[in-house]
């Protein structure tokens, strides 16, 4: 079993939103970046959601009074699961694995947002 640490290998300088980022703006970094999902932080760093296309373009977000006013916070989804700066490969595959997800968001012992790993990543080293 490989016992490298995620922190290793996770991209340490991700695009992420705050909970206040209009939909616009969530839309434009989507596209310029070509990501699947952005990671919602709070002002303190904390990670408090994801955000992707598909949660911004919807009916309910159509629907609203100024739909371009909708922030990350009020559209955004839970996040399913978070791991450790410290983690090995090997455990962060597996909660990808459980949780179904392609990317995790990383965390320092405090909680807070440091980076993203990614799965194919971890699966390039470890296989």
């Amino acid at each position: 079993m490989n016992e490298n640490k995620i922190s290793e290998f996770m991209n340490d300088d991700p695009v992420y939103v705050s909970g206040y980022t209009r939909i616009a703006e969530i839309k434009y970094l989507l596209s310029k970046y070509n990501l699947e999902e952005l990671f919602v932080v709070d002002e303190d760093k904390f990670p408090i959601g994801v955000v992707s296309f598909d949660d911004v373009d919807t009916k309910d977000v159509e629907q609203m009074d100024i739909p371009s006013d909708v922030s990350a916070i009020e559209c955004m989804r839970k996040i399913p699961s978070i791991v450790m700066n410290n983690s090995t490969l090997q455990e962060t595959l597996n909660i990808m694995r459980l949780n179904r997800v392609n990317n995790l968001a990383v965390v320092d012992n405090q909680g807070k947002f440091e980076g993203i790993i990614q799965k194919d990543i971890i699966t390039k080293i470890i296989m």
